[in-house]
């Protein structure tokens, strides 16, 4: 295949432009995620992120010394990535302490950006480029190990989402701002470089991706007010270019908010009280399930697909506490705790992916799912008789419409 001359380099620049751009609308958000970390994971520590920043490197490397023929000679592929080290080094630490901002745990002035990510995904980038072309599982491979290491940096209550989504844009760049470097210098693209066509279309659309969004839940309960958070990882194979059969397994965060309630009715209630609320912990639910899935080709740059699955969701109750102010500080009082029943699970949605490379896209989602599962409620010791100001015991009715994105794989 002939090698193009036009590659215009602002094409490599779409994901790192998209990752930075969600750092920054995702700014104000950090804390609410972290309340997310805190209410199912408070205790979450694991320094395997320390290493698996540098996996994809490691299985580059391992694969090129292994005689496994990538994009460039062992020389020229350990100046790219040193390139893009130095490039990643020098924009991460510039940033962090310019910023100063501080850390989730409180320990120190430099959380943004992560490095950690950018490292991570400067790795990742760089196994893709080398060896993308040979087979994609290698992208998958090393994207998905990325990927961990963002996660588990918000796990150990490290960084930011706005940390963590800066640092693999910063990681992506810096790896392609490398190899254009290192590129112009040879006057090629590639020790054993063979062109290959972004726009040609993909014979199969089967997939791997991850997905992260935010939900909004559609119900009669006033107290689904708040957006939610969902994340899931998704794979489908396809007999041909239209059908296929895949699943789901995620996991959605579903707030409640606080309610003002009017307390004076109640009796015993002590003077002096000030904004009485009902505080009812989040609700989470987990979710595997499969169906069938539908993809069009739009030109040669877009992917269309659809889907309608189903399968079983197992929540994660709560408690319901009354929260106050009084004279000598705040009050807070158990009442009640809810647990939610496994049940049947329905959805579907449709994404849009626009290709980022020839096995790699992004892409824009929107979901629907539903979910009917019983609740059941013990009532506190410390109101025994609280029963008849209790909720009702029974069903509880979840309609949620999400949206976000997913980074998709091909193979």
């Amino acid at each position: 295949m002939a090698l193009r001359q036009k590659d215009p380099f602002w094409k490599h620049t779409i994901a790192p432009a998209v990752f930075i751009g969600l750092s920054a609308a995702t700014w104000q958000t950090g804390k609410e995620v972290r309340r997310v970390r805190n209410r199912y994971i408070p205790n979450f520590r694991s320094r395997l992120d320390d290493y698996m920043q540098y996996a994809p490197a490691a299985t580059a490397f391992t694969l090129n010394i292994s005689g496994v023929k990538g994009r460039n000679r062992l020389g020229r592929a350990a100046i790219n990535w040193g390139g893009g080290m130095l490039i990643m080094g020098g924009l991460v630490n510039t940033i962090k302490y310019s910023a100063g901002v501080i850390r989730p745990d409180g320990t120190s002035g430099n959380s943004f950006p992560s490095g950690h990510t950018a490292t991570a995904f400067m790795n990742a980038t760089f196994l893709h480029k080398e060896y993308a072309h040979v087979n994609s599982l290698y992208s998958i491979l090393g994207y998905s190990m990325s990927s961990y290491t963002g996660i588990s940096r918000s796990l150990n209550n490290r960084h930011w989402l706005s940390d963590i989504l800066a640092g693999a844009g910063i990681g992506i760049l810096s790896t392609e701002l490398s190899y254009l470097i290192v590129d112009n210098f040879y006057k090629n693209k590639g020790d054993f470089f063979t062109a290959f066509d972004v726009k040609k279309e993909l014979e199969n659309p089967s997939f791997v991706s991850l997905g992260f969004g935010r939900s909004f839940y559609i119900d009669d309960l006033k107290s689904f007010g708040e957006l939610g958070w969902e994340g899931a990882v998704e794979g489908a194979y396809f007999f041909n270019r239209r059908w296929g059969a895949g699943a789901e397994l995620g996991f959605m965060h579903i707030p409640f908010e606080r309610e003002a309630m009017d307390f004076p009715e109640w009796d015993g209630l002590p003077e002096g009280i000030m904004n009485p609320q009902i505080d009812i912990q989040s609700l989470g639910l987990s979710s595997l399930m499969a169906g069938g899935y539908y993809a069009k080709f739009l030109g040669k740059k877009f992917i269309l697909q659809g889907k309608a699955l189903a399968g079983i969701g197992i929540g994660t109750g709560g408690s319901i506490d009354f929260r106050a102010e009084g004279k000598a500080g705040d009050i807070h009082i158990p009442l009640m705790k809810y647990s939610i029943n496994r049940t049947w699970m329905i959805g579907g949605g449709v994404s849009l992916t626009m290709m980022i490379a020839p096995t790699l896209g992004l892409s824009l989602y929107a979901d629907y799912k539903y979910v009917n599962p019983k609740t059941e409620i013990s009532i506190s010791k410390y109101y025994p008789d609280l029963e008849d100001e209790s909720p009702d015991a029974g069903r509880l009715p979840i309609s949620a419409l999400s949206g976000g994105l997913k980074l998709i794989s091909f193979f």
